[in-house]
């Protein structure tokens, strides 16, 4: 069902409703003036309701149920809301979760001679009270010359891969498995590439997590990111094959 269809067959339900209440509210010599007033504003207030749950704005349409059941209490609409409550309320919860999530991404668009590049990062998690000056960074990149790019910076940190290492990824709860990595030459700041980037990116939209273990002086860091919330479009149009 198309979402015109859907739209208008809300507005017939609400419609339905606002008559049922302004047939309700007509006999102004028992119910008063106010009460018809207020029974159509609260009938308008639900067609609003309903188009933001049809349109899938839960958070618009938990707002518009709050406010329903609080100015008009024990009225048809706020019963009508009261019935559905429970998946708007879910619904809004989704996607104020959803937005956060896409929140942890940061982009950026820079025009160069040779054309644009794309960068999306993230800080680290676990690392969230540090400066942001400190903390460690996953880099997505696209570069005209050199296509797309994974790479963990490390602010104050030292990695031991040298010019070749394997380190260990993990998506989610899967065992960790070894990829090909290496450290640049002459970086301003420690930074770690994941040289089988193909690889990386074709797991990182169905994860949630990706935890990288990654050599440094001593042994061993984990670095963890909640990744979930990436628009990969946004890394620019897919270099050609």
């Amino acid at each position: 069902m198309s979402a015109q269809v859907t739209r208008s067959a809300t507005r017939g339900l609400c419609l339905l409703v606002l008559l049922g209440l302004a047939a309700c509210a007509g006999n102004e010599d028992a119910q008063g003036p106010t009460v018809a007033v207020n029974s159509k504003a609260a009938a308008e207030q639900l067609l609003l309701f309903e188009e933001a749950r049809a349109a899938g704005r839960g958070q618009l349409a938990r707002a518009y149920a709050e406010d329903i059941r609080k100015k008009y209490p024990g009225s048809p609409a706020a019963a009508q809301v009261q019935l559905v409550m429970a998946e708007v309320i879910a619904m809004a919860d989704a996607e104020r979760e959803k937005t956060r999530l896409a929140n942890l991404w940061i982009y950026h668009r820079v025009n160069e001679q040779k054309g644009p590049v794309f960068t999306a990062f993230m800080y680290e998690s676990a690392s969230k009270d540090l400066d942001r000056d400190a903390r460690p960074k996953l880099v997505l990149r696209q570069h005209p010359e050199w296509g797309r790019n994974v790479y963990l910076l490390f602010p104050g940190g030292r990695f031991t891969c040298g010019a070749r290492c394997k380190v260990q990824i993990a998506f989610d709860d899967a065992a960790a498995k070894p990829f090909e990595a290496s450290q640049p030459e002459g970086a301003p700041e420690p930074a770690m590439f994941v040289e089988e980037a193909k690889r990386f990116l074709d797991a990182l939209p169905n994860a949630h997590w990706v935890t990288l273990i990654m050599p440094v002086r001593g042994g061993t860091t984990s670095f963890r990111f909640e990744v979930a919330g990436l628009d990969i479009a946004r890394l620019g149009p897919a270099p050609a094959k």
